[in-house]
């Protein structure tokens, strides 16, 4: 009984959060499509390259900064969106319990190999352990760094409402584009980076490791730790 109480409340919560995307979704596509400064691409929502920003602030809005991430990875390496700036970034915010996430990883593996010298492919895990964050992405070959979000602050600073989600950042940092639920293909991140980064290339360059170690993070600059 237990166990079946336990279950109906998990599908409850998942359900929940699965609608709350979805309205999400629906009031951020229809406000900017009233305006006409969006481009679609499967089950995101672009910022048109070449529109200004709406802001140079910080918000988790298309259109704006993207906040400020300074987390510790699974080496204890602080790494900082800030410093990533000037080449475009794929942020994708995950756990290890939500199958969506699971289903996408193949997508997000293939384009780090692909794309691993033109975007910064960064994972932000939600609220787990690192030795349960490090288990999964073995598991899995996660070969693109991973950050810990233990306390779920960086979920709380981009008013996430359920996992997976990414966002597309341009070099200046900001987010040019929102994908709600998995990604499908590498093509498609692909796609979305087209529209939205004015040096995307349109091909994707020859994999010169075919075989990346787990989290080598070669093209990030971790920040000192305090």
């Amino acid at each position: 009984m237990a166990l079946l109480k336990k279950t109906v409340v998990a599908i409850l919560i998942l359900g929940a959060a699965a609608g709350m995307a979805l309205i999400s979704y629906s009031f951020l596509t229809a406000e900017l499509a009233q305006r006409g400064t969006i481009l679609r691409e499967g089950s995101g929502v672009f910022w048109d390259a070449d529109r200004p920003p709406r802001a140079w602030e910080e918000a988790p809005r298309l259109g704006y900064l993207a906040p400020e991430i300074a987390l510790v990875d699974l080496r204890g390496e602080r790494i900082s969106l800030r410093g990533l700036r000037g080449r475009p970034v794929l942020l994708n915010f995950w756990a290890s319990w939500c199958p969506p996430c699971r289903a996408e990883i193949p997508a997000l593996q293939e384009f780090y190999e692909r794309y691993r010298g033109d975007v910064a492919v960064v994972g932000v895990n939600w609220s787990e352990s690192p030795e349960e964050v490090r288990a999964f992405l073995e598991r899995f070959g996660v070969g693109y760094p991973n950050l810990l979000d233990r306390q779920g602050k960086a979920f709380v600073a981009y008013r996430l409402t359920g996992v997976p989600t990414t966002f597309f950042l341009d070099e200046q940092g900001l987010i040019r584009g929102v994908w709600f639920g998995p990604l499908g293909s590498p093509e498609e991140i692909a796609a979305g980076f087209a529209r939205i980064a004015a040096n995307f290339p349109p091909e994707g360059r020859p994999n010169p490791n075919p075989n990346p170690k787990p989290n080598p993070n070669p093209e990030l600059n971790p920040e000192p730790k305090p």
